[in-house]
Formats: C-alpha cells, sequence, structure tokens
C-alpha cells in the first residue's frame, strides 16, 4: 500500500471499466492506463513503482 496521498484513487461516480476505455490512446499508454486501471484504491502508482511491474516493452519506445 503506498503512503497516504500517494495511491491510486477511483474518482468519484466513476462507470464501470469497457473495453473501448482506452482505444483512443497510442498501444503503449493504452496499456499502461489499463494496468493502472486494474490495480485496487490505495496501490502505490510510483514512476518506480510502475517501472517494476511493466514490462520493458511497454515503457520503451
Amino acid at each position: 500500500m503506498a503512503n497516504p496521498g500517494y495511491g491510486k484513487r477511483a474518482a468519484p461516480g466513476q462507470l464501470r471499466r469497457t473495453h473501448h476505455d482506452f482505444t483512443h490512446l497510442p498501444p503503449r499508454e493504452a496499456a499502461i492506463a489499463a494496468y493502472i486501471d486494474r490495480l485496487p484504491d490505495g496501490t502505490d502508482i510510483s514512476v518506480k513503482t510502475l517501472a517494476k511491474a511493466l514490462p520493458a516493452s511497454s515503457r520503451s519506445r
């Protein structure tokens, strides 16, 4: 879990996820957004944590 104020938080009134939520983004950004969206509230989403968790193909161009 992240320190208070630094974890993932759902937006108030956020709609349920759909298959098309991130289709407007380039593939790399869509993969990162989808990964973050699936995480439970309170999860650490710092750059260092995401870099450790995401495959290299999602991080590099």
